[in-house]
């Protein structure tokens, strides 16, 4: 049968019809070749890392680990034109082989003998000033990364258990196992793979007494609980829960395990539904981004013992998350939104759940929502994440409230309401976003991260001085923390623009930081890096704005090619993390600028609610003021210019090449082009309407109202699975833009969704397919 579907290798055709902006530019620099050096040694003299927060030249550098306290000064880099030229070497560049393709033909991504499937094929461009030491970032090189998550300390302190999620590009899969290291280790004290990784065991929980480890893993084809005593012998299931297990914790006394499961009542009556039964649905939130059509049922709270048989200790029709044990095992606290007509309110309280008497209180307001309570030692208090409205603009921020109900919940310190705890710095790599608050052992004090101005560091919440102390120093993204039962440790992840992240640990108080783990420095010490630049701006109200500028290196008198890539969220920030398609781009000689606009996280709450109802107003005039700031400072080419982004960004994307034609090309993954069918149809229906609130806004704020306008060749990338922003806001954008004979093309990933670039998301070949695209398409046109 015939279709109008590509299934073949990727490729970027263009329409016969409408051929503007089609010439074919190459990049001032090429991507240069490895002169086989070996890799660098890290060095261990490390302690905090240095402030890259100052306006540092856009260099190449391999990477290095953060610098010591003592350091006044970064280690000095020598910029690209001041490298010694090899003499040996005559002073030209190659040869470049002719380009025949005419421009008005798209470039294709072909095998051949001399490169492997999948590989870019670009007409050869200029040689660097000088032949660098190292080659730069590939796409390929994009499944190599691996990614550590979730430290946890011993009850003694002594070891740290962490996941590492890899890629298998051969094979077209991810596999992640559970590694443990010590919390003292030197050098010569490598980490070791405590569980096969054959499939995806994660989670790593210690028992109370430290003798087993239990952690989850769909080895079994559903994610189950398995626990491993740390003596010897092969890990044993646990749980058999027919939808699987999606979070867990040891009770206090290490008997039994509290799980979290979807259910639902016809679960129990073994209906069998015949393959024809229509499905009913009479509420909202049907279906959820990352997990699919919920077919009614919601996360409810198991009691597993080690020896016996799983008991549900609740029946709730609503969703019920982040359960917490009280010390002394008798009460379970957790999030939930009990109101009635739940599903059109994207609000969560804080309740407490009586295990003796089945008796519930609430200890929070129910128009905010709360996340990630913590129990005190001492039982009196639970420390909690609490945004106090449901628009995700505000600061989700450290709370407070008396465990037994006598008091009210507030702001854990003065100051608290103004810093927010979530850290989703993006990288498209990592998923941290919450962490849960850490107790010290005297119930005076606890731990948040605390995400401010593109980094994420952590903070001591103290109860006895009234004060918000920070504890980390430097640059760098401080994720996940975890506090020994002691207080003398803190293990935790750290991240910056070089590395997707490490173990490392500090003690209670901050001090004495040491790096444990090298999971990716063998392979990014073989491949030079490109440093970004702090640029700031002034928007048309007089509001700072602050973006990264990644520079490649250019010949004397040359400029680049500028990306702009707004990012999503909103809610979200660029900042202190390794972006491997900026890395790539950057490699093969163009500029990236990463915004921070309005509506960013980080900045204030003030800054981040200025998106509130103007999608597409001054968030886009910060962008244009942005672009036309680097323009006029930098060694950049206005005549060159694209723009890329995804999810919100994709929104950007969309709004601003229907503004201006400034633009060469745009690239648009996951993206809204109308915003009333994006809320209508996505699975965060409330969210939509609280953000833009009125038909006629979102309406005028939709990119498909302007489709007409639109002129900027447009490659939009979607995941068919994808229901935050359903894919029919691509094939609406594709439509619009295909019947007025624009150049446009649309990419289908049938089982792609939202986070499809991420790789506990997406699969490798997918994530690759989707980078690749996107460089040809700037190759091609910008």
């Amino acid at each position: 049968m015939a279709t109008n579907e590509d299934t073949t290798k990727p490729r970027v055709s263009i329409p016969e019809t409408e051929q503007q902006n089609t010439e074919q530019h190459q990049p001032e620099s090429a991507e240069p070749e490895n002169t086989g050096q070996q890799p660098l040694e890290p060095d261990d003299n490390v302690t905090a890392p240095m402030d890259f927060h100052e306006q540092l030249a856009p260099t190449p550098i391999t990477p290095e680990e953060p610098a010591s306290e003592a350091e006044a000064e970064p280690t000095p880099v020598a910029e690209e034109h001041e490298q010694t030229p090899n003499t040996e070497e005559k002073n030209e560049a190659p040869e470049q082989t002719p380009n025949t393709r005419e421009k008005n033909e798209a470039p294709e991504l072909t095998a051949s003998s001399q490169q492997p499937a999948g590989t870019i094929v670009t007409p050869a461009r200029e040689a660097p000033v000088t032949a660098p030491r190292l080659p730069y970032m590939r796409v390929e090189d994009l499944t190599e990364l691996r990614v550590v998550s979730d430290p946890q300390l011993s009850p003694d302190g002594s070891q740290i258990a962490f996941t590492v999620l890899e890629s298998d590009a051969v094979h077209n899969t991810t596999r992640s196992a559970i590694w443990l290291v010590k919390s003292n280790a030197s050098k010569n004290d490598q980490p070791w793979k405590l569980t096969t990784g054959t499939a995806h065991d994660t989670q790593p929980r210690w028992s109370p007494d430290g003798r087993r480890l239990a952690f989850l893993s769909d080895r079994s084809g559903t994610p189950q609980i398995y626990v491993l005593t740390m003596y010897g012998g092969e890990a044993q299931q646990l749980s058999d829960l027919p939808q699987g297990v999606s979070d867990f914790s040891w009770s206090p006394n290490g008997r039994a395990i509290l799980a979290q499961s979807g259910w639902k009542p016809a679960d129990e009556q073994n209906l069998e539904q015949p393959g024809y039964a229509p499905t009913i649905i009479t509420r909202l939130g049907a279906y959820r981004e990352g997990t699919g059509f919920l077919h009614g049922r919601h996360q409810q709270l198991w009691l597993l013992p080690l020896a016996g048989e799983p008991t549900r200790i609740t029946s709730e029709p609503v969703d019920l998350l982040d359960a917490s044990w009280s010390p002394d095992g008798s009460e379970i606290a957790f999030c939930a939104n009990r109101r009635t007509d739940a599903d059109i309110s994207a609000s969560s309280a804080l309740w407490v759940l009586t295990l003796k008497t089945g008796q519930l209180r609430r200890l929070s307001p129910e128009d905010g929502v709360a996340a990630m309570p913590a129990w005190s030692p001492d039982g009196k208090y639970i420390a909690f994440l609490y945004s106090p409205d449901q628009t995700e603009a505000s600061n989700i921020a450290p709370w407070l409230v008396e465990a037994d109900g006598s008091g009210t919940a507030r702001p854990a310190v003065p100051g608290a309401e103004a810093i927010t705890t979530q850290v989703w710095i993006i990288d498209e790599l990592r998923t941290d976003y919450l962490t849960r608050p850490q107790w010290y052992p005297d119930s005076q004090s606890f731990i948040v991260t605390v995400q401010e101005r593109g980094q994420v560091h952590l903070s001591r919440i103290n109860l006895v001085k009234q004060s918000i102390e920070r504890l980390t120093k430097g640059n760098g993204r401080y994720l996940a923390p975890q506090l020994s039962k002691d207080g003398q440790r803190i293990a935790l992840i750290r991240a910056d623009w070089f590395t997707p992240g490490d173990i490392w640990c500090t003690d209670g108080n901050g001090e004495n930081l040491r790096k444990l783990t090298r999971v990716n420095d063998a392979f990014l010490q073989s491949r030079q890096l490109i440093r970004p630049k702090r640029v700031t701006w002034k928007a048309h109200d007089g509001l700072e704005i602050e973006g990264w500028l990644y520079l490649p290196p250019l010949r004397p008198g040359t400029r680049a090619p500028l990306l702009l890539a707004p990012h999503g969220g909103p809610t979200a920030a660029w900042g202190d993390a390794y972006v491997h398609e900026f890395q790539v781009l950057a490699g093969r000689g163009y500029a990236v600028l990463a915004p921070n606009s309005r509506g960013s996280s980080g900045y204030g709450e003030e800054f981040s609610r200025k998106l509130l109802n103007d999608w597409g107003g001054d968030d886009y005039r910060d962008l244009m003021a942005g672009l036309d700031h680097v323009l006029s400072t930098e060694p950049l080419d206005s005549s060159r210019l694209g723009i890329t982004g995804m999810s919100y960004g994709g929104y950007m994307t969309n709004w601003a090449i229907a503004q201006t034609n400034r633009f060469k090309a745009a690239v648009s993954r996951n993206s809204i082009s109308n915003i009333m069918t994006a809320g209508l149809l996505s699975d965060q229906p409330t969210w939509f309407q609280q953000v833009m609130d009125t038909p006629d806004l979102q309406r005028s704020r939709s990119p498909l109202t302007h489709a007409h306008k639109i002129q900027t060749p447009l490659l939009l990338l979607h995941g068919e699975n994808d229901l935050r922003c359903p894919i029919s806001e691509a094939v609406q954008l594709f439509t619009a833009l295909r019947q007025r004979k624009r150049v446009v093309q649309l990419v289908r990933y049938p089982e792609g969704g939202h986070l499809m670039d991420w790789p506990a998301n997406g699969s490798p070949q997918l994530r690759l397919d989707r980078l690749r695209r996107t460089v040809e398409w700037f190759e091609h046109f910008v």
